[in-house]
């Protein structure tokens, strides 16, 4: 009798929802389309958006979950080549309401220069699509885009490898369309962004959150101007933008709500433009990544004096002695990382 009632659970039985076929003299095997439809969207979720697609071939009822937009709402377009009918489907006839993160890949490093990110297309993400907070663009040409075109509604704009007009950043009469809601600003490699646009969109926004890596066209010059405009910011890292001492200096004197700073390969920067950041006291994860110049002594003032401080990253220093030991001794409540490339793997010259 138990190993009877064991079967018939396994089987589904009572209050299952699943037919009972134990003692039907019938042999049925389990199938996914006796799952329920919650449990259906979660397998669902885990496809891509291509296998999505045609998994609406199978029946009626997998195309009517296929639809559903909780399977819509972070979308991710990176691994296909676009042409501009594809994107025109997608937006139209596949993308939900609930669509909250859009991720695309253009075409400026293939052969086929072609670009399918239009204003239209744009404008219509924009009134389908008010749930759309963050976008994710790489290798895409926006010269012949104008930056009032992107959905006002975004919170994260980040780009990666792409190209942008001189005066993208610039600021126009039509206030309402300037990203007004926009809170995270990620640029990596996108060798047109300037001071001038760093400046530009420091003043129109309200900026959390800003990550430039390969810009080189910012200048010390530049993120000083932007600094004071910056006075909501509570993550910023920059990499490769060689700052100076003067530069942190304005950084402890107007971000005193910064939680995250990170430099990276800042060979200018001194003992003095590290003192600065003693007056951060919210500062709780700090990157001084190939910061050469910097002494044991003076990254152990200062960063004792961070009471929030839990993350101390000091790759690719180089510390004589036992300044590293000393330093994680004066920080027993935070981790300090100090590793370096694998030489072995750094290219031959």
């Amino acid at each position: 009798m138990e190993m009877k009632k064991m079967s018939t659970a396994a089987y589904g039985g009572e209050g299952s929802g699943i037919p009972s076929v134990v003692g039907s003299g019938l042999s049925v095997t389990p199938t996914m389309t006796w799952l329920p439809d919650s449990v259906l969207l979660e397998v669902l979720s885990y496809l891509s958006v291509q296998d999505l697609i045609r998994s609406c071939r199978v029946c009626k009822r997998w195309k009517r979950l296929i639809l559903d937009k909780s399977l819509w709402r972070h979308v991710d377009l990176t691994p296909y080549k676009l042409t501009s009918k594809i994107l025109w489907n997608l937006v139209r006839h596949w993308l939900g309401t609930g669509l909250h993160t859009l991720k695309i890949k253009g075409l400026l490093l293939s052969m086929k220069k072609q670009e399918f990110l239009t204003p239209a297309v744009l404008q219509v993400l924009e009134k389908r699509y008010p749930s759309l907070e963050n976008l994710h663009l790489e290798e895409t040409n926006l010269r012949s885009l104008s930056y009032d075109c992107l959905p006002s509604s975004l919170k994260t704009l980040e780009l990666s490898q792409c190209e942008i007009p001189m005066t993208w950043f610039k600021s126009t009469p039509n206030k309402n369309k300037a990203l007004p809601k926009l809170e995270t600003l990620i640029l990596s490699n996108v060798s047109s962004f300037s001071s001038h646009h760093l400046e530009a969109i420091c003043c129109q926004s309200s900026l959390k959150t800003l990550y430039l890596s390969g810009t080189y066209r910012v200048t010390d010059i530049g993120v000083q101007k932007a600094v004071p405009y910056l006075k909501g910011l509570q993550h910023l890292k920059l990499n490769g933008c060689n700052i100076t001492d003067i530069t942190l200096h304005l950084i402890g004197c107007h971000l005193k709500h910064l939680q995250t700073l990170g430099l990276t390969n800042f060979c200018s920067l001194t003992d003095a433009g590290l003192t600065c950041l003693s007056s951060v006291k919210t500062l709780e994860k700090l990157w001084l990544e190939y910061c050469f110049r910097l002494s044991t002594n003076c990254i152990i003032t200062v960063c004792v004096n961070l009471p929030a401080l839990n993350y101390l990253n000091l790759n690719g220093i180089f510390f004589e002695g036992q300044g590293i030991d000393e330093i994680r001794k004066s920080l027993p409540h935070c981790t300090v990382t100090n590793s370096f490339p694998d030489m072995d793997a750094m290219p031959k010259f």
